[in-house]
C-alpha cells in the first residue's frame, strides 16, 4: 500500500498545531529551515526519511506517526505480509524505500521499518535520535556508519547501537540493500516532557 505524501504533510501539520508549535520551533529542532517545513506541510517539496526522522523527534513522536491516520486498539497487532505501509519517493535525490510494518503507535516503545537503500541514488547522511536502534540485514550489502566505526553487513548480520550516535548506511553504487531496522522510541511523560 502505498502512503501518499499529502497524508504525511498533513499528519505533520496535525502534530505541530496539537503541540501549539510555530514553524520556526519545529524547523529549528529539527535542524531543517522555516520555508522548508512550511512546503512540506503543503506537499510541494519531498522529505528525505533523515529528516523526516528528525522531524519526529521534533514533535516527540515516533515517524509512524506520519504515516496512518488511525489508532488500531489492541494488545496485539497482526500486519499480513506486504500490507505495511510503504513510502517510496520518486525524488532522484531520496534514495530510501521506508516500510513501517506496524501502523501508527500510540504510545508503543519500538517502531520497526523495513528499509532499502538503492546505492546508484544514495548519498551518505548520518543522522542522529534520542534511543537505541537494532538493524537486521535482510538482502544485498552495506557498509554502516556509527560514530567512528564501519561495519560491513551482509543478509543475517545484526547491529546494536545507541542512536544519538551518528548512525546511517552507507551503500556503493552498484549495491542495493535492505534491512529491518527496530528502534525505540522517547514517549512524553504526563507533562509533555521526555
Amino acid at each position: 500500500m502505498e502512503i501518499e505524501e499529502q497524508l504525511i504533510a498533513r499528519r505533520i501539520r496535525e502534530l505541530r498545531k496539537t503541540r501549539h508549535l510555530t514553524l520556526d520551533q519545529v524547523a529549528s529542532k529539527a535542524g531543517i529551515s522555516k520555508s522548508f517545513l512550511s512546503k512540506v506541510e503543503r506537499s510541494n517539496v519531498s522529505i528525505s526519511i533523515a529528516a523526516l526522522c528528525r522531524l519526529a523527534n521534533s514533535l516527540e513522536v515516533s515517524i509512524g506517526e506520519f504515516f496512518d491516520a488511525e489508532e488500531p486498539n489492541s494488545e496485539a497487532i497482526f500486519v499480513p505480509r506486504g500490507q505495511g505501509k510503504s513510502v517510496t519517493h520518486t525524488h532522484p535525490n531520496l534514495p530510501y524505500e521506508y516500510e513501517v510494518l506496524i501502523p501508527r503507535r500510540g504510545m508503543r516503545l519500538m517502531q520497526p521499518t523495513m528499509i532499502t537503500v538503492d546505492g546508484r541514488k544514495a548519498k551518505l547522511e548520518l543522522r542522529q535520535h534520542p534511543g537505541e536502534q537494532f538493524i537486521l540485514m535482510i538482502e544485498g550489502q552495506m557498509n554502516y556508519i556509527c560514530g567512528h566505526q564501519e561495519f560491513t553487513m551482509q543478509p543475517g548480520d545484526c547491529l546494536y547501537l545507541n542512536a544519538l550516535t551518528p548512525h546511517g548506511p552507507k551503500v556503493k553504487r552498484n549495491q542495493r540493500a535492505r534491512y529491518l531496522s527496530v528502534q525505540t522510541v522517547v514517549v512524553p511523560n504526563s507533562r509533555g516532557r521526555v
